[in-house]
């Protein structure tokens, strides 16, 4: 592949990985719970901050985390949206067989956007809709998907009135998996990359049968309401039957533009300028 802009996402970050797994390490298990009634907590965020260890719980709260040796003595955080963040220390979860680790719900409150909309109310489209390009930004790591999930490549809107966000559409170039599930975020540009996540529920989507191409998003029942910049992000939180590729096209040189990437669920955003996924947001004003 000629993705010579492309190689610190995916070759690099590929070939560091590999490194990792070779290494010693240990592999954490356990399952997330919900903390007032114990009910399974799937698709919890959950690894070591600044590093490629992460993944998210299944759909039944279950995970499995592989640990270096070099990090056996950090905490492993876990986080979801509605509860509150926890770090449990990587040694007391290795210590058990199957640990469960129990969230707390947490209330928070949003920074309220008043928006008038009036007779001439006006909707626009955001974006970079390119398909038909060279280069790609891959989510999946061959025979190791469990442990990349939580990656996660977004897009910077800007937005500088007080907007409603309608819909967001992300296009798919290759995927070969039986069924993958991705969660939709929506964040505040902070210092220059995200920051808080905007919403106040989760936000999923589910292909089948191998699907590609574009995938539209209905917001308007979360009601987001933004009035700056934002960062749209597709995360890659399931998938389920034998599977290797899983990538959004990326188009360059396109000036005014910033990508941006998460190698794994705790891992560090990367930004890229002049840079972008085919993703679109359509906005009401």
């Amino acid at each position: 592949m000629k993705n010579s802009h492309i190689l610190p996402i995916v070759f690099c970050g590929t070939f560091w990985c590999c490194a990792h797994f070779l290494a010693a390490q240990t592999t954490l298990k356990g399952r997330v719970l919900n903390a007032e009634n114990r009910e399974p907590l799937g698709y919890v965020s959950i690894g070591i901050p600044g590093t490629a260890a992460g993944t998210v719980a299944a759909p039944d709260g279950s995970f499995e985390l592989d640990v270096p040796a070099a990090h056996a003595s950090d905490s492993v955080f876990f986080s979801f949206l509605g509860f509150a963040r926890r770090a449990v220390a990587a040694a007391d979860l290795s210590a058990q067989n199957s640990a469960d680790v129990a969230l707390q719900p947490a209330a928070f409150t949003l920074r309220e956007v008043v928006i008038s909309l009036g007779p001439d109310k006006k909707t626009e489209v955001l974006g970079e809709d390119k398909t038909a390009t060279r280069m790609a930004v891959n989510f999946a790591i061959n025979d190791r998907t469990n442990q990349n999930l939580g990656s996660e490549v977004g897009r910077r809107f800007k937005i500088n009135k007080p907007s409603v966000l309608e819909n967001f559409r992300f296009f798919v170039a290759s995927n070969d998996f039986d069924t993958v599930r991705f969660r939709i975020n929506v964040y505040e540009l902070r210092r220059g990359k995200p920051g808080d996540n905007l919403l106040k529920d989760n936000i999923f989507v589910t292909l089948t049968g191998r699907q590609r191409g574009w995938v539209d998003v209905d917001l308007r029942p979360f009601d987001v309401r933004v009035d700056e910049p934002v960062v749209v992000s597709v995360e890659w939180v399931f998938a389920a039957g034998k599977g290797r590729n899983l990538s959004l096209p990326i188009a360059m040189p396109r000036p005014g533009s910033k990508h941006f990437y998460k190698y794994g669920s705790q891992a560090r955003w990367k930004g890229f300028v002049s840079m972008s996924a085919a993703m679109l947001l359509q906005i009401r004003q």
